[in-house]
């Protein structure tokens, strides 16, 4: 009953799935691993049905509503129309229930359409037809009846329904290709490996007559590239025999099978359990600086509400009582002070003032900055398509929540690799045993320096360069597509010339990795690619004869930051075994013990001044003995499935050591086009630039220079190689004494340049003191570079500068690869390059765009407007209130406090649906108060909206005194005159209370729309169509509303015939004239409110 009660619970969304115990298992095809056929019944684990829609039919109406009333006014407006059916209220609940349902109603229909396409797409998924293994057959059932457990066909170019563990193919070798576009978004293909025990199991009828298997894994988890777990297989004759599972062994939910006609898999993680549902769930929510603010702004007109309130119920009371006043008049009955009658007068006035809240603000602000960010995907600007690959990339907003946020950055935290660099690397030189070479034009040249004169070419390889490019054509995990004109006969199909192979298409999961075989095909080492486990490199002899060798490819020992390097494991022809590795020099150099150490250390500087990227290569012979001890290291660290990652990285540091340093090698990463304009656009336009980088110092300071992040003229404050918390404090208090003695000490004329080593300390929860004077040694300067970090120092420095800047400023993130999402989800803002490392950091960001120059138009531009569109749809909602609502307020001091309407209750319901809602609106979506060309050749004028300026507290101040000299005007300049003489009208006719009231909004509505037309800049159709809209609007409304002869919205015909009666007045037509000209006469201490360019004197 319990767990039945926490899946329910599940179900509705109200708490996570509970997964129970750390681990889990699973019987394959249902079968225990025992000699018993019997199938097991009664798992515990989810079917595959896949649910992204957020309501059922059951829930929609609770959980949306419970959803809505979590905001403050949805909240407050529904307490008060409560209230107003408790008591005598002075206006009808129709007043408050009808706005509250029109913004509840909105919001929901909104977010049911949102939700039926989410169930329509969940019901194509989960009602999509699967073949399974039932009986020693395949059935057809529904992708949502799969059980874990379940052996699963897949055929083709079709995607896998769940999780599976790859059990066979129709290849030999038992590997299938897979490609993981709709879960990274790395369109090159995958290899995935079956266990060899049930490889030859390709057949229904084999796998269910012969196939007795049980997996022990890992409860799910969301990290897409782990995955811990041992096969035990027994089949038709023998005992149990374990193998381990890594994440080669794993078909993803959402991946899709190429280049292979079918696969058999087990179903181990199903439905909302598979990692791709995992990570679409759950994510941490942001909230801009103006949301953040307007909770503050609610918060104080609540309490200039209640502080109303308060008055006017004194107010009531003491006027009541005072013997000159109203206590004589033979038709009012005598009042008590009672505690319920000064209860109800107090709820009375609560409800009369309510609309000081602007209730329509938050619907207004979704769905404006709904249709906002579509603006952003739809700017041709910020398009990009793929000269190679052709293909197409428009920029994308994940979220519309955060679009005014893009005009607050005031520090920009940047990857480099990818991110200001194409990502796309160039083998230019090499160090091999202290001599130097260099590419030029395809050949290889020795040269005198690092890529200096030209000395010879390279027409030969000796044997260390020979050596040297073979260890970089084998140590990667690069898969080879060749055409298939070139045949499959095994005596000549590896014998193609350097040209003929460069049809071959190298897919590698790393730039770097691809350059290298690329380049040694070049000259002359051809990497055919691995088939069945063993790599073929062919090379030309002396004679120009083609030698073909072959090594089987035993481990692969994958890269980690921790140990900042990769390694490979083959077996040679003779059976001698080779360790090859290739890393950061830094970590080399530590690993090896032989060869010439002294002149990579020497290379690695030059080439690093160059900022090229630098790798060290190493190798090792082993022996037999020490292979096997290796094997068995391997294999003790696998099925420890707890502790796996953390033993095989064990392994793999004991394995990497004495190694012969071979050589250098140096690769281009060359700028994207627009980044040194875009960083130096950022910088006048007052935005800090970070980069955060794991290059070597030497490289990412000249790749600052070149990309105009540091300029000559900056004094550069290094803080790096510190191995002390005292001596790093050194180097920051040195940094402050070298501002204080600058004459000029302005921040443009330094930068700060930190390694990760000195960041251990500066991050460090033990050293506050230094954290704190490093940031304010980084604010006195104009750009900071931060090289050697880890993926986690880098959403560390983020969270850094957050929460220790005072103010709190706003953070963006921008990065490419996986290593930068930690960062990207850090920020106040993160923006994902689609790079060539996949789409990871894309699918985690808030907003995605194809090159890093598009910053600069999403900031500069799309960023300013968003700002100065919202922050003026805030203020203009509070002043319509303010001016809406003063009225009635100073009507209390004329009707004896008694909570006596002023306005019809259509009013009430009118003013924030119909009246005044369309022209905010299409003002929040059109307005451009300064041209684009403006916005984007004066970066300088970003600075004029920094820090939320545009809406602080003094601009809130500024526009309720505005709204209350508008609303004094329109209330005292109609009752100077009817107030002394109700019998001005024509014909006899009086004015009574509503007809006043009428004549009192009709002015408030023509100074609020002649508000907003004088802070439009920008008089687009769609504007000018909203303004005459709303006019004939009311008009219409009113008409119809006087003319109802029933009691609609009143218990009394109280407004029959009112408007109509109005509209023949001359004298309502020349106040309207002569009120509407009054509040503009005099508004020089309100010129700040108009929005306009920034003063930057």
């Amino acid at each position: 009953m319990h767990r039945w009660l926490e899946n329910l619970l599940a179900f509705f969304g109200v708490q996570k799935p509970v997964f129970y115990g750390e681990f889990r298992t699973v019987f394959v095809n249902h079968k225990r691993i025992g000699l018993s056929d019997a199938l097991l019944e009664g798992q515990l684990y989810p079917d595959n049905r896949v649910v992204t829609s957020r309501y059922t039919v059951y829930n929609f109406l609770i959980k949306n509503m419970l959803e809505q009333f979590t905001r403050v006014a949805n909240f407050y407006f529904l307490i008060a129309a409560t209230t107003q059916l408790l008591i005598d209220a002075p206006v009808s609940p129709t007043s408050s229930f009808v706005p509250l349902a029109f913004v509840l109603g909105a919001t929901a229909v909104k977010q049911a359409y949102e939700d039926i396409l989410r169930h329509k797409s969940d019901d194509t998924v989960n009602l999509a037809p699967v073949k399974v293994v039932r009986e020693n057959r395949l059935v057809d059932i529904k992708s949502l009846e799969i059980q874990v457990g379940d052996v699963v066909r897949i055929h083709q170019n079709e995607s896998f329904p769940c999780d599976l563990i790859l059990l066979s193919s129709s290849e030999d070798t038992g590997e299938c290709r897979i490609t993981t576009a709709n879960l990274d978004g790395e369109s090159n293909l995958k290899t995935v490996h079956s266990v060899e025990l049930t490889r030859h199991l390709r057949t229904a009828a084999d796998i269910g007559a012969n196939l007795r298997a049980q997996i022990d894994c890992e409860q799910p988890t969301a990290d897409l590239y782990k995955f811990k777990g041992n096969i035990s297989v027994r089949l038709s004759t023998g005992l149990p025999y374990q193998v381990s599972l890594s994440i080669k062994n794993l078909l993803l939910r959402g991946a899709v099978l190429r280049n292979t006609k079918h696969v058999m898999g087990v179903a181990v993680y199903t439905g909302q359990e598979t990692k791709m549902q995992l990570n679409s769930q759950y994510g941490r929510s942001k909230k801009s600086v103006i949301e953040r603010r307007l909770d503050k702004f609610l918060v104080c007109l609540l309490g200039v509400l209640l502080f109303m309130v308060i008055v006017c119920s004194a107010m009531k009371w003491s006027y009541a009582n005072h013997k000159t006043t109203v206590t004589g008049a033979w038709y009012l009955p005598v009042e008590q002070l009672t505690p319920y009658r000064i209860i109800q007068d107090f709820m009375g006035y609560l409800i009369l003032f309510n609309y000081m809240i602007p209730i329509a603000l938050y619907v207004t602000m979704e769905v404006t900055k709904f249709v906002s960010s579509k603006f952003i995907e739809y700017d041709l600007s910020m398009y990009y398509e793929d000269p190679e690959t052709g293909e197409k990339m428009p920029a994308r907003a994940n979220t519309s929540d955060l679009n005014e946020e893009l005009g607050q950055v005031q520090y920009l935290f940047s990857d480099k690799t990818g991110t200001l660099t194409e990502n796309k690397m160039t083998f230019r030189h090499c160090s091999v045993d202290g001599r130097t070479f260099s590419e030029f034009s395809g050949e290889l040249w020795e040269t005198d320096s690092c890529g200096g004169q030209r000395l010879s070419r390279c027409e030969r390889l000796g044997d260390r360069q020979l050596l040297f490019f073979t260890v970089l054509a084998l140590c990667h995990t690069i898969r080879v597509e060749r055409p298939t004109a070139y045949g499959n006969d095994e005596q000549n199909r590896y014998a193609f010339s350097t040209l003929e192979a460069e049809d071959y298409t190298y897919q590698a999961s790393s730039p770097d990795e691809k350059a290298f075989v690329e380049a040694a095909r070049s000259f002359g080492i051809i990497f055919h690619g691995t088939e069945g486990g063993v790599s073929t490199v062919s090379l030309s002899s002396a004679n120009g004869e083609c030698i073909v060798q072959q090594f089987r490819l035993l481990h692969v020992l994958e890269f980690d930051s921790e140990r900042k390097c990769m390694s490979v494991i083959v077996q040679r022809a003779d059976g001698a075994y080779w360790l090859l590795t290739k890393g950061a020099e830094s970590t080399m150099l530590e690993k090896c013990c032989t060869g010439d150490k002294d002149s990579i250390v020497k290379f690695s500087a030059e080439f690093a001044v160059q900022g090229l990227r630098v790798l060290a290569i190493g190798h090792k012979e082993l022996t037999e003995a020490e292979y096997e001890q290796i094997k068995l290291q391997f294999s003790i660290a696998e099925i420890d499935v707890a502790n796996r990652d953390a033993k095989l990285t064990e392994v793999y540091m004991s394995i990497e050591q004495g190694l012969e340093a071979l050589g250098l090698t140096a690769i281009e990463d060359e700028l994207q086009p627009g980044v040194c304009e875009t960083l130096t656009d950022l910088r006048e336009a007052g935005i800090q630039v970070w980069v955060l980088t794991g290059d070597k110092r030497e490289t990412a300071e000249n790749i600052s220079l070149s990309s105009g992040h540091f300029v000559e003229s900056m004094q550069r404050i290094r803080i790096v190689e510190q191995l002390s918390a005292d001596v790093c404090r050194e180097s920051v208090s040195s940094g402050h004494e070298m501002i204080e003695a600058s004459k000029v000490s302005i921040p443009i004329n330094f930068c700060t340049i930190v390694d990760g080593d000195s960041l251990q300390f500066i991050l460090s929860d033990e050293h506050p003191d230094l954290r704190d004077s490093f940031l304010e040694l980084c604010c006195k300067t104009a750009a900071v570079l931060c090289c050697r970090c880890t993926p986690l120092q880098k959403a560390r420095i983020i969270a850094m500068v957050k929460h220790g800047v005072r103010p709190e400023p706003t953070t963006c993130a921008i990065g490419d690869g996986a290593n930068d999402v930690s960062m990207i989800r850090e920020a106040h803002v993160g923006i994902g390059i689609f790079g060539k490392e996949g789409r990871a950091a894309a699918l985690n960001a808030d907003y995605a765009f194809a090159r890093f120059a598009f910053t600069r138009t999403a900031l500069l531009f799309h960023g300013h407007l968003f700002y100065i569109r919202l922050s003026n749809l805030v203020l203009y909602c509070f002043y319509k209130s303010i001016v809406f609502v003063m009225p009635p307020f100073f009507f209390a001091f004329f009707s004896a406090f008694s909570a006596q309407p002023m306005y019809d209750t259509a009013f009430f319901i009118l003013y924030n649906m119909t009246m005044t809602s369309l022209p905010i609106f299409l003002y929040g979506l059109f307005e451009q108060h300064l041209p684009r060309q403006r916005l984007e050749s004066e970066p300088r004028l970003y600075r004029g909206i920094a820090n939320n300026r545009r809406l602080s507290w003094g601009q809130l101040a500024l526009w309720c005194a505005l709204g209350l000299w508008h609303s004094a005007c329109c209330f005292f300049g109609v009752a100077a005159v009817f107030l002394t003489n109700d019998w001005v009208g024509s014909n006899g006719y009086a004015y009574d209370v509503y007809a006043f009231g009428t004549v009192v909004i009709t002015c408030v509505l023509v100074c609020v729309t002649t508000r907003i037309l004088l802070i439009t800049y920008s008089f687009s159709v769609p504007t000018l169509i909203g303004f005459l809209f709303s006019t004939v609007t009311y008009v219409i409304l009113l008409s119809a509303y006087s003319g109802i002869s029933t009691a609609f919205l009143s218990k009394q015909l109280t407004y029959y015939w009112t408007y109509f009666d109005l509209s023949g007045q001359p004298s309502s037509w020349l106040l309207l004239l002569c009120v509407w000209c009054w509040p503009w006469r005099q508004t020089w201490p309100f010129d700040s409110c108009k929005t306009g360019a920034p003063n930057l004197s």
